[in-house]
């Protein structure tokens, strides 16, 4: 439910602990880069991690791409103090926090109201975004109540691997995306996908897909976002610096998209001046929800242009 527009085409994670690697991220055409608490570094590291974090958000030159880092989750021991001590020195540098593992709608009121308290003690005053990763079954259960969960919530991530394995799902090889499937008649992510996606959408935010774990297979990358990006999604993670330009090519609107989007905003932008109650474009009556993707589109367009310059 967010104020204002994000680019989410392509998520690179990065452990927050590795200082060359979260240099060279911000050298890659991602959109975003998220610097990791949680499974990336190890936990004699954590503490140390959130320093750097501080670090990287004050002193780094991020120019359009979209600010977050990830948390431990609610059911450790690191999650309040990845939020404190971060966001104290540094919530005003800070675009979205991710939140893993949720399980329920609690976890990220929770978080919400610990940032409110934040915010006015040390005078921020942009609201802090959050992203919450849907990883087990009990997290795709209750999906619908932690879409709806927070105002600051912007968008839904889902989190192939672990969602597998709290399934106790059959793997080859790669567990998730890029999983060898010649054992299953079909595409076994789709239900997840799709009962994620429609939570998002119904409440305004982003859907984003899992990682393909196979990053010498360009190919099977692409029918993976191509799949994702029918059911709705609007990006995709990053494992490796190289799938960030298939991502980005087919998470992007068209240029037909895009010049359709422009006619349904500009016809309904007349309409409103003339007072019409309804509105057409090439014969065809065009909806509120016609219309609301026509904006998000238009939004997109105009950061893809932006991040290029």
């Amino acid at each position: 439910m967010e104020d204002t527009f994000r680019l989410r085409r392509s998520i690179i994670s990065v452990p927050a602990n590795r200082e060359k690697m979260v240099l060279k991220s911000f050298t890659l055409a991602a959109d975003m880069i998220m610097l990791d608490l949680e499974d990336s570094v190890p936990v004699p590291e954590k503490e140390e991690a959130r320093s750097k974090v501080v670090a990287a958000f004050r002193e780094q030159d991020w120019k359009d791409k979209v600010r977050a880092y990830r948390i431990n989750g609610m059911d450790t021991p690191f999650a309040y103090r990845d939020i404190i001590d971060v966001v104290e020195p540094a919530g005003e540098y800070i675009d979205v926090i991710v939140i893993p593992k949720v399980n329920d709608a609690s976890e990220v009121k929770a978080i919400d109201l610990l940032l409110t308290q934040i915010e006015m003690r040390m005078g921020i005053k942009k609201r802090i975004g959050l992203e919450a990763s849907i990883e087990t079954a009990e997290g795709m259960l209750r999906v619908e109540e932690i879409a709806f969960s927070s105002p600051r919530l912007e968008a839904l991530v889902f989190g192939v691997a672990d969602y597998g394995a709290s399934m106790t799902m059959m793997s080859k090889g790669i567990s998730g995306h890029g999983d060898k499937e010649d054992f299953y008649p079909g595409h076994r992510w789709h239900f997840p996908l799709s009962r994620m996606a429609m939570a998002a959408k119904a409440a305004g935010l982003a859907a984003i897909d899992a990682p393909y774990g196979d990053y010498r297979d360009p190919e099977g990358l692409r029918k993976s976002c191509i799949l994702s990006a029918a059911l709705g999604y609007d990006g995709k993670w990053v494992i490796h610096p190289d799938q960030i330009e298939i991502i980005n090519s087919v998470y992007s609107p068209s240029q037909e998209d895009v010049e359709r989007s422009r006619r349904i905003l500009e016809a309904y932008r007349q309409a409103q001046l003339e007072g019409c109650g309804s509105l057409a474009i090439d014969g065809k009556m065009v909806d509120a929800a016609s219309i609301r993707v026509a904006k998000v589109v238009a939004a997109q367009w105009d950061a893809i242009a932006k991040a290029k310059c």
